[in-house]
């Protein structure tokens, strides 16, 4: 979804499907952004992260990241990817933000209006996280004013309710929280529901507890 996304923002999608459905054809359609030695900043290059890092570099994207702590060497090299010691560096630098960290007290907000000045004039912002990590009134902000070219929102913060913004704005482009419904996602998922109740079974403690108890 976030490659999705990126890749949508890029081509301005949203604005070329309607112009097609409303049988304009390309009128009005400026050329669009191609990813080839863009560079895309990842914030919190996790599982998710990583898996965006590989499938970006098939597109010829430059990348780096931002975490709390820097990975492993041999994991910045195998992805190819530059961490960045701050937030604000990261953003500085980045063509694409793409978020994939956790929502949580620290991260509520992360994205605000002293983070999209930072970014590059006419930058592109992806979310595919919690919607609550953006600003929503300061993205909209940053996207009316220009300083943001377009962003692609796989999440919301108040979902399933939207900002009316978000919904009827060429600048965006929305999905109703459609990262994790694949059939691959869901054979994961119910593998992983199994191999706990196997591993409790068995060991007595599941693989991923969610709540532990220690003695």
């Amino acid at each position: 979804m976030a490659m999705f996304l990126i890749l949508a923002v890029l081509r301005d999608t949203t604005r070329a499907e309607k112009s097609l459905r409303s049988g304009n054809w390309k009128h009005g359609l400026v050329p669009s952004r191609d990813p080839t030695g863009l560079t895309l900043g990842i914030v919190g290059m996790g599982a998710i992260g990583k898996y965006t890092a590989r499938k970006a570099a098939a597109f010829n994207m430059h990348i780096k990241y931002h975490n709390r702590h820097q990975l492993a060497r041999a994991i910045d090299e195998e992805y190819n990817a530059t961490y960045c010691a701050t937030l604000h560096a990261l953003l500085s630098a980045s063509d694409v933000v793409s978020i994939s960290c956790p929502l949580t007290a620290e991260t509520t907000n992360l994205i605000s209006g002293p983070e999209f000045a930072a970014m590059k004039q006419g930058a592109y912002l992806v979310n595919t996280a919690r919607g609550a990590i953006v600003d929503e009134e300061a993205l909209i902000e940053a996207l009316e004013s220009g300083h943001l070219a377009r962003a692609g929102l796989d999440v919301f913060r108040d979902e399933p309710a939207v900002n009316p913004y978000f919904l009827g704005s060429d600048k965006v482009v929305i999905q109703p929280h459609m990262g994790g419904l694949t059939d691959v996602a869901f054979r994961k998922s119910e593998r992983e529901c199994f191999e706990n109740v196997r591993c409790l079974f068995r060991t007595g403690r599941p693989v991923a507890p969610v709540n532990e108890v220690s003695g």
